[in-house]
């Protein structure tokens, strides 16, 4: 087997791993903070609409 072939072979897949890694890291610092605000957003209007209902019969029950 050619060993340049090789050496560009591992050469693209580590360059890809790397790029992988860096693009996962700048994502989470970009959008974890937002993901974590609406998560608790959504945790408080699920308890809200709980906290709020009457027991009787809502629009769409019967």
């Amino acid at each position: 087997m050619n060993v340049d072939v090789l050496f560009l072979f591992f050469s693209a897949v580590l360059t890809t791993a790397i790029s992988v890694v860096i693009v996962i890291a700048i994502l989470r610092t970009q959008y974890l903070p937002v993901i974590r605000r609406l998560e608790n957003e959504l945790a408080e209007d699920r308890s809200a609409g709980e906290s709020g209902r009457t027991g009787g019969s809502g629009p769409g029950r019967e």
